[in-house]
């Protein structure tokens, strides 16, 4: 396994490279975010898909019009989870923190060009931070506690900068048997983490003792696999093979504006057919978990 500081490296270059040179993937995002979204009965379209999903986050806080809460995003990416809730609960304050200095920038832009004031966005590393202990009320990681090296420490320091009794809101990928064992899955589970420069996913065993060790109770796991499908079917199958029509028309046509852009499609591409070949084994599952910390 790749160290700390070389995992931290690859993740900071696979953002900064699909949000700077990525532009027609920046462009498809942008505003909502990168994220899978939550799809219910009703709501099949992306953007109501990811929306939906932060609404979800700040249920699961049971957040309310006129609190004053301090929020930590750890894994902030663009800041689209915090600039959603923060318009929708501007007495809250959230702080995003991300290793991606071209998502931080990004996440800047945007905070300015929506006049939003209840919130800042830092480059850094959400398993070291800086900020004293107790310092925010709640914290979440959507989509990102996968990508650190050791998941153990995500875990012990959002316990360190929470406050006691503040909940943790985790949603993400993991484990729910064992790694593939045939060749076949085993070379796509590799392939994928490649792809998406993953160190690897952990069981939701593993998740909750860390969690235990860590000073959390109340730990209660919320299986959102199916509420992720439809993300799956449009762009891992449907939109997988147009995208894979797509490409071969910018070839023939010389349309590429960079190499990058054209890797940085090849990565989407890949990675979601890989990820729904996965997930229909049952053997990867999508979860939100809540905690407390005592």
């Amino acid at each position: 396994m790749n160290s700390p500081t070389s995992s931290e490296e690859r993740v900071r270059n696979y953002y900064d490279n699909l949000w700077s040179v990525g532009k027609e993937m920046s462009h498809r995002y942008l505003q909502v975010g990168f994220h899978f979204g939550y799809y219910e009965k009703g709501i099949i379209k992306y953007k109501e898909a990811v929306q939906n999903m932060n609404d979800y986050i700040g249920r699961l806080f049971g957040l309310e019009n006129g609190q004053s809460l301090k929020i930590f995003d750890a894994g902030c990416g663009i800041g689209a989870t915090s600039r959603y809730l923060g318009k929708k609960y501007p007495e809250c304050h959230f702080t995003g923190l991300s290793l991606g200095t071209e998502e931080i920038e990004l996440a800047k832009k945007l905070q300015k060009e929506q006049n939003l004031k209840n919130m800042i966005f830092l480059s850094g590393n959400y398993t070291k931070t800086a900020f004293p202990g107790n310092s925010f009320d709640d914290a979440f990681a959507i989509e990102s506690v996968v990508y650190a090296p050791n998941k153990k420490d995500v875990v012990n320091e959002i316990s360190r900068v929470l406050k006691p009794g503040g909940k943790f809101v985790i949603i993400d990928a993991f484990l729910t048997k064992d790694l593939p064992s045939n060749s076949f899955l085993q070379n796509a589970y590799m392939l994928d983490l490649q792809k998406r420069s993953i160190p690897g996913f952990i069981s939701l065993q593993e998740i909750r003792m860390h969690l235990g060790s860590a000073g959390f109770s109340d730990i209660v796991m919320h299986d959102l696999s199916k509420n992720i499908m439809w993300y799956y079917f449009f762009g891992g199958f449907f939109f997988g093979f147009r995208d894979l029509f797509s490409l071969e028309i910018k070839r023939l046509t010389y349309r590429w504006k960079t190499k990058s852009d054209e890797d940085a499609d090849k990565i989407m591409l890949g990675s979601d057919f890989i990820e729904m070949l996965l997930g229909a084994t049952k053997k990867i599952g999508y979860y939100a978990i809540t905690a407390i910390k005592r």
